[in-house]
């Protein structure tokens, strides 16, 4: 509805102007300038996450990965805790929240979180560090609840207990 009325306006204001006699082909192209901005612009741009997010749904299995004993062990034991919650809660023991995998490139810690993944039987959402800086205070933080929040609305749609979201290349 604004838009028939931008355009009855544009019109109005055309046509007054060339009665006129003024050149309205500037006005024109401006009006066609804006449009075509209006029409390419993402409303809400500033705070969506531009963030290419992707899914898999390999099963990997911490069998299938070589070498990297002691780190699977230790991240099979900590596993443990999110997958038997309820024995945890009992003891009295915080659930953990996150797990953070350090590492020199090419040492297997994504094909360990997508192992996790399955191990846990969750979802597994893999996204790029550097797509949440943004020059502007606030909107970084902005995307990683937005992301937060699409990994709980996915886990809940195909009926899983958690998401695991992998953050790569962090730069610190």
């Amino acid at each position: 509805m604004l838009l028939e009325i931008g355009v009855g306006i544009s019109a109005a204001v055309t046509v007054f102007l060339l009665i006129n006699g003024v050149n309205v082909l500037p006005f024109l192209l401006m009006l066609v300038f804006v449009y075509i901005l209006y029409q390419v612009m993402d409303k809400g741009s500033l705070i969506k996450s531009r963030s290419k997010v992707i899914l898999t749904d390999c099963k990997i299995t911490f069998d299938q990965i070589g070498g990297q004993e002691i780190a699977k062990n230790e991240l099979l034991e900590a596993l443990d805790f999110i997958k038997n919650i309820e024995k945890v809660k009992e003891m009295g023991i915080r659930p953990l929240r996150g797990i953070l995998l350090t590492g020199n490139p090419g040492t297997g810690k994504t094909l360990m979180a997508k192992a996790a993944a399955t191990y846990i039987d969750s979802v597994f959402i893999s996204v790029s560090g550097s797509e949440f800086v943004e020059m502007y205070a606030g909107v970084g933080a902005q995307r990683v609840r937005q992301l937060f929040q699409n990994a709980r609305n996915l886990a809940s749609k195909e009926s899983k207990k958690h998401a695991v979201v992998f953050i790569d290349e962090i730069e610190v």
